[in-house]
């Protein structure tokens, strides 16, 4: 088993700079990340062969220090005891143990079922933003961009400089109408705000259309997408079908909208809330970022939707807690006190971005009953409401019933919309669903990885024909 100081799950940037704090500061860090190179999604970068870190290379020097054990390619897939996560690495699997543990697992993108959402052509801003950054290749030629959320207009950006036309992009939310009543807290950030007006500036010198408060309601195409139907979409997630308009398009981008990859802090047994701002469910911290679990913080996407720049301060941040409750000096008090601020800026501008780009209360109006709710079993919404006919009204009891969440991607593309479902037919909160347990491992991983863990030998009696105990 490993040992270090410090154990940091995600080489994203908030893992990346709790790993420079910590080696700065004179800890032994063990950094983890499920991706051959580290930046996470922020930073990604192109394959080795094509290698360049550009603007993020001070923050990714850090996996080639001497007091960091850097494990690319590694899943960590269980909390098994406090202090300690097993990782599958090929022959390198195994387990760690740390006097502190920080999960920087990153965000999820949240996909959204409507008709034609499977087709050939149609891909999340994530999965746009992996090809482009991380692999040179432009998803499309014609593309429309489309969902709700500040990460579309990064998606339609990155695409316009892979040279592809944007055909559209369209927002949910009707958050320019927003934005103005909400400038004062958006100052609390004044160098994202700029980037975000440029942005916008860019796009409409393109000519890009941004259409707001619409949503697209179906994808038209036979072996692949060809077409785009979009509608206008009141708050409460009505469709105005008569106003609906196509537009030709070969590539649609969709976003809406992040959720933090809680897998392992639910493992880990820690407390969590339901925060549709912050992207729903989201482990429970402190002041200083510390779960419930003594020991483990969770900072970055991964704990709650900020973007980059409350994720590097959080990381940082977090690295500071840990140190100040071995060893509390003035100097880290006063660099946990500027951290503090800085934080508290970067809280109030996510706080102003999360209510300019709220969502309807619900896009349940755009799944039709043939269209798959879930993707990896083809479960439609047809089918869902058959079993809940049939008395199968929980979230646990349709999982079981239709093997929704099943799949390769183990619900993070469908379980947060079977919970609307749920939760609107049955008139409650989706925070007092009945959520189903969640069970290592964390990640699908290659059994053959776990077989390269050493396993100590089992406790036997003197006797081994007598019961283990005896």
């Amino acid at each position: 088993m490993k040992s270090a100081d410090i154990a940091i799950v995600g080489a994203g940037p908030a893992g990346l700079a709790a790993a420079g704090e910590a080696v700065d500061h004179g800890l032994s860090v063990v950094l983890m990340d499920d991706n051959s190179q580290p930046g996470g999604q922020y930073f990604r970068q192109l394959p080795r062969q094509f290698s360049r870190v550009g603007r993020a290379r001070r923050l990714l020097e850090v996996v080639d220090h001497p007091r960091l054990h850097y494990l690319p390619d590694c899943v960590v897939w269980n909390a098994p005891d406090p202090g300690v996560l097993a990782y599958a690495a090929g022959e390198d699997s195994g387990r760690v143990r740390a006097d502190a543990i920080i999960i920087a697992a990153g965000a999820t993108d949240r996909p959204l079922p409507f008709p034609g959402w499977t087709l050939p052509g149609v891909i999340t801003a994530g999965g746009s933003q992996n090809m482009i950054k991380g692999q040179a290749v432009r998803p499309g030629e014609d593309v429309v961009v489309a969902g709700n959320g500040p990460l579309l207009l990064v998606a339609a950006m990155t695409l316009l400089g892979a040279g592809a036309t944007v055909r559209a992009v369209v927002e949910a939310a009707p958050f320019q109408r927003r934005s103005w009543s909400r400038l004062a807290s958006l100052m609390w950030s004044p160098p994202l705000l700029v980037r975000a007006l440029s942005w916008r500036l860019r796009l409409a010198t393109a000519g890009v259309p941004f259409l707001t408060g619409q949503a697209v309601i179906e994808a038209h195409g036979a072996s692949a997408l060809e077409a785009v139907s979009v509608a206008p979409i009141d708050r409460h997630g009505g469709v105005d079908h008569a106003s609906a308009t196509t537009l030709d398009a070969d590539c649609l981008v969709v976003g809406n909208g992040l959720a933090p990859a809680v897998e392992l802090t639910r493992l880990a047994g820690c407390a969590h809330d339901h925060d549709p701002l912050l992207g729903g469910w989201t482990p429970r911290r402190s002041a200083d970022l510390e779960t419930t679990v003594p020991g483990l913080y969770a900072v970055g996407d991964g704990a709650a939707i900020g973007g980059v720049r409350l994720a590097l301060a959080e990381g940082r941040a977090a690295v500071m807690a840990a140190l100040l409750q071995g060893s509390p000096s003035a100097c880290l008090l006063r660099r946990q006190r500027g951290l503090a601020r800085r934080l508290d800026r970067l809280n109030r501008f996510r706080t102003a971005v999360a209510e300019i780009f709220a969502p309807p209360e619900t896009f349940l109006e755009l799944i039709t009953p043939n269209t798959p709710v879930c993707r990896c079993e083809n479960v439609t919404l047809a089918e869902l409401e058959s079993c809940a006919a049939n008395g199968a009204t929980g979230m646990v009891q349709l999982k079981s019933t239709t093997r929704l969440s099943m799949g390769r991607c183990q619900g993070r593309f469908c379980l947060a919309t079977l919970a609307d479902l749920v939760a609107t037919r049955r008139g409650i909160e989706v925070a007092d669903l009945d959520w189903p347990r969640i069970r290592p491992p964390a990640r699908p991983v290659c059994l053959g990885d776990l077989l390269h863990e050493p396993v100590p030998p089992p406790a036997l009696p003197d006797d081994p024909h007598l019961p283990r105990g005896s």
